[in-house]
């Protein structure tokens, strides 16, 4: 079975550069990549609230086919925030609802998902002289501190007692 040479050639250049044409994006595509964004930026929004080490936040802007015959499907926003253990939860998902309704104004009413979890530990610090520790650290710090003192009262009275007999121990010459 063989083809004509010209019509296997035009048949291979077809193929090369269906495989070779650029993707296009279509609207689906567009708006994923919109609510990427705007989750991005979001996320980016609530990483800066008192208390947060990480936000992450998937949303979705309402969106009907303009072709299809169903309902659109609604805003939505989901948000995943990891705080510190000091910080106040209600005030972070007030804060993280108000939020998100300014970026999706269409969102319905209501409580959003957003889970808020304590991941971090912020320690207590404490000033003990001219150092900042934790405060479980703090009596360590200071019979540290307290040894050092006497070890150098100790070592500053050898001194003297040595300094004192060399002394006596010249002029009785």
């Amino acid at each position: 079975m063989r083809g004509n040479p010209s019509s296997l050639a035009i048949a291979l250049a077809v193929v090369i550069s269906a495989g070779c044409a650029p993707q296009l994006d279509g609207p689906i595509d567009h708006q994923r990549a919109i609510d990427r964004d705007d989750g991005d930026r979001l996320a980016a929004q609530l990483a800066q609230l008192p208390g947060v080490v990480t936000a992450s936040v998937v949303l979705h802007h309402a969106m009907r086919d303009p072709l299809g015959t169903t309902a659109a499907s609604p805003a939505m926003v989901t948000a995943v925030i990891a705080v510190d253990d000091k910080a106040d939860p209600a005030a972070l998902r007030a804060a993280t609802t108000r939020l998100a309704h300014a970026t999706l104004p269409e969102l319905p009413a209501g409580p959003l998902p957003i889970e808020i979890n304590a991941v971090v530990h912020r320690p207590t610090v404490v000033k003990v002289g001219p150092f900042s520790v934790e405060q479980s650290s703090r009596a360590p710090l200071k019979a540290t501190l307290a040894l050092g003192l006497v070890a150098i009262a100790g070592l500053a009275t050898t001194i003297a007692l040595r300094a004192r007999r060399h002394r006596l121990g010249n002029s009785a010459q």
